[in-house]
């Protein structure tokens, strides 16, 4: 399978999809004319990743988020990737969430913190500061 590899841009942000190492980044400013058509690349490549490693045991993927600015509707199409993870640990996948947020932007820290504790998603997380 290949990676997911989207370039950064002025309104979107990085995104670096690697099934080798299971590393699944996504980081800059995210408000994309349309959210939809963005992030439902990102939904398709998911459901692809999983079909692919489903049966594998020991499988253990990384979700590290560094964003400088989320919209709403991006926000909304994050929640539905954190839920396809979700489920990827649910079903025995190993999933470590990692949000990197600039220390004194409280707002961006706390949207971290609800994504993963919304009950859909519900994952294990980590806060990262950066100066």
């Amino acid at each position: 399978m290949k990676a997911l590899k989207i370039d950064g841009a002025i309104d979107t942000p990085e995104v670096n999809f690697d099934p080798e190492t299971s590393i699944f980044s996504i980081s800059g400013i995210s408000h994309p004319e349309n959210a939809k058509d963005f992030y439902g690349d990102i939904l398709n490549w998911l459901d692809e990743y999983y079909e692919n490693i489903r049966d594998r045991e020991s499988t253990k993927i990384i979700v590290d988020f560094n964003f400088k600015y989320i919209n709403s509707s991006s926000y909304k199409y994050l929640r539905e990737i954190m839920k396809r993870i979700a489920n990827f640990k649910n079903n025995g996948l190993q999933v470590e969430a990692i949000w990197n947020y600039q220390e004194d932007d409280e707002d961006l820290l706390n949207e971290g913190m609800v994504l993963f504790e919304l009950p859909e998603v519900n994952l294990p997380y980590r806060c990262i500061p950066y100066a």
